[in-house]
This record gives C-alpha cells, structure tokens and sequence, in this order.
C-alpha cells in the first residue's frame, strides 16, 4: 500500500503547481499575443509559489520566523490580487476601470496582522491569508461567468466552477486551522487536491484562448472583409431550407456604382460601398438577415413579413441611403439603390426560387430607370417576357 504524503512533500507539490500552472500561462501568451491578462496570470501564480518560500526561508532563520512569513503572506496575496486582474482581462480582454485597487487588499490584510500583533501567530497568518484567498478567488470566478453574457464561450462554466472550487478548498483550510475537530477534510487534503485544480485552471484557460480564436476565425469566415457586413456564404448557410408563406427577399444594387470607381477611383468606391453596407446594417429588424451578396450587390431576407411591411421598410431604406451625400474629392456623390422585392405567396417555396424572382424584380428597376423598388408580381412579369429575362446588365 502507498503511504499518505506528509504536509512538507504536499506543500511542496502544492508550490510546485503554482510555478508549472503558471509556465503554462506564459506558453500560451507566448502562442497568442493577443489574450490580454496572460501574464498577469502567470506573475499572480509565480508571486504565490514566492510565498510559500519565503515562508520556509523563514522556518530556517531563528527570530525572523513570523516577519518572513508575513512577508510571504503579502506576496501571496498580491499575487491572488493580479490574478484576478488577470482573470478580469482574460476574460473581456480589456482593460477595466480602478481594477488596480484590488491591490489595497493585501496591503490592508497584513496592516492590520502587524498592527494588532497577530502575525506571530501561524494560525492568525493562515487563517486571513486563505480567507482572502477564496474571496478574490470567488470573485474571478464570478467575473468569468457573469462574462458569458457577452461572449458565451463554453468553457466558461467549467472555468468558473473549477476556481469557485479552489476558492471552496482554500475555505477548507480555514476550517481545518480554526475547527480541527469537525473538519470534514484536513488541510493536508486540502492542499493536494488544490493542486489539481491550480493544473486544470491553467488547462481550461487555454481551452478558453483557444475557443475564443475558433470563435474569431468563425466570424471572420462569416464577415464580408471590406463593408464588415456577413457574406454570402454565411447568409446562405442561415437561410431556412424552404421559405414560408410571407417570408420576403430583396436584392438591392447601388446605382451606377461603375461610374465611382471610374471617376474617383477604387478608394472612393470602397468608402461608398462601406457606408451604405453600414446604414442598411444598422437598420434591419433584429430577426433579419443581411448580407453583401457581391460587388455592389446586397440582399436582405426577411421572414414572416409580407409585402406590404416588406415594401415600407425597402423603401425607407432605399430613401435613407439616397439621402446621404459622400463626400469625395472635395465633391458631394449621392449613391441610389434600385431593388428587387420578392415574397412568398405559397405555403413553401425554395430559397432559390424566392431569389430569383427578387433578382428579376431588380433588373426590372434597373430597367425603369434605377433608384427604385420594384415588388414581383407573377401575374405582372408574365405579360412582359423582357422582364422575365435573368440575363444581368452591369452599371
């Protein structure tokens, strides 16, 4: 059989942990330089292991004892401190406002055990070193799952749990120190259990930095990379595989956008194709979809509308955009939309035959004469074969 470890070999290990969890933390900044708060993470877990050691040092020289291990006390508490700043940054990366006074925490802890004369007690110095431990632990563990509101990435809830876990183990110290005799677990336990979790947060931090990358390369590929707005891949993808009854699909082209190009060059058409890109965007219904379709071209999908709330939103978007004066070269160009309406009337159509009418509603505005919106009607476009036609005209 194994014999149990003695405290001096767990709390070896235990120091141990602190010093590869946070070599970890430098490898994975060191792979990804843009996962703010990773060396705050890794300087928070090296300045505990530091304390550990100045503890023992202390153990070693008659008469500085206590004022070593008060010392210790601090580094170990500064260091709990940044890694919750750490924690903050990993978790938003940016910057948040006075996070820095966090470190008035162990400045005010070790004041009041030097001024009350408490540090020369082991019992004293431990019990408010873990106590505010688990507290700032609690409180990056909060941070972290309060933060998948904002960005929901899966491992959150495993992250979180596993530090409110080491803050839970850290209490249990407490305990086993201040009421030994009805301590479920001893702090030896305590302490090798930790261990694991100081090796399972710095894994779930890298599986945090790595589904925060995926996450970035997904939108990326999701992202038209000029107007910011989705492409038509992703729009594609998200569209239901047969429309509804009301669903609505409009194809809109800006005006004689060849002519922007030409005259003002390539620059200047890129803005203009920006701006509007950004102004139809902000302007859609939070159920809508939309997308650059390409080149000048974009399309806006529209479930369970109709065609009369489809056509006043068309139109007000298309009277938005004619408004605007894009200044250019010291001169006022005013890009127009002519768009194409189309709305399923039958109980399932495709995607594709839904686009297909709304493109052919636009060559009809083309057609007419540009900046404006024409809405398919079969019964229309079947008296006029011209209008029927798919071929396309560029300009």
């Amino acid at each position: 059989m194994f014999q149990p470890l003695d405290l001096n070999t767990v709390l070896l290990l235990h120091k141990l942990s602190f010093f590869v969890a946070a070599m970890c933390f430098l490898y994975v900044r060191s792979q990804s330089r843009e996962s703010v708060g990773l060396g705050f993470l890794a300087l928070g877990f090296f300045l505990v292991a530091m304390a550990s050691t100045l503890v023992s040092i202390g153990k070693l020289l008659n008469g500085y004892e206590s004022l070593l291990s008060l010392a210790g006390s601090f580094a170990g508490l500064v260091g709990y401190s940044i890694f919750w700043i750490g924690t903050c940054r990993i978790s938003t990366q940016r910057l948040r406002r006075r996070e820095w006074l966090v470190l008035c925490v162990p400045v005010l802890v070790c004041a009041v055990l030097l001024g009350s004369g408490l540090y020369v007690f082991s019992e004293a110095r431990t019990t408010a070193f873990q106590t505010t431990a688990a507290v700032l632990l609690l409180a990056a563990a909060y941070t972290v799952y309060t933060d998948r509101l904002i960005e929901p990435l899966p491992v959150r809830k495993t992250l979180a749990a596993t530090i409110a876990f080491a803050a839970f183990l850290s209490a249990l110290v407490v305990v086993g120190v201040l009421l030994p005799k009805i301590a479920l677990v001893s702090s030896r336990n305590a302490f090798f259990v930790s261990i694991v979790c100081h090796f399972a947060i710095a894994v779930f931090v890298l599986a945090l930095v790595k589904e925060r990358a995926e996450e970035r390369l997904r939108r990326l590929a999701d992202l038209d990379v000029l107007t910011g707005v989705p492409n038509r891949r992703s729009f594609s993808e998200h569209l239901p595989e047969q429309m509804r009854q009301g669903d609505v699909i409009v194809m809109i082209d800006i005006d004689y956008f060849k002519r922007i190009n030409d005259g003002f060059g390539h620059l200047a058409g890129d803005e203009v194709l920006v701006r509007v890109a950004r102004e139809l965007s902000a302007r859609i219904r939070p159920n809508d979809s939309f997308a650059r379709f390409g080149g000048e071209e974009f399309i806006l999908f529209m479930p369970a509308t109709g065609e009369s709330d489809a056509e006043t939103l068309a139109e007000s978007l298309r009277q938005l955009v004619s408004s605007i004066k894009h200044l250019i070269d010291d001169q006022k160009v005013v890009a127009t939309l002519s768009m194409g309406l189309a709305v399923c009337e039958e109980k399932n159509c495709t995607p594709h035959a839904l686009m297909k009418m709304a493109d052919t509603a636009l060559y009809a505005s083309k057609a007419g004469g540009r900046d404006r919106l024409t809405v398919y009607r079969a019964e229309e476009f079947s008296k006029d074969s011209s209008l029927s036609n798919n071929v396309r005209h560029a300009g």
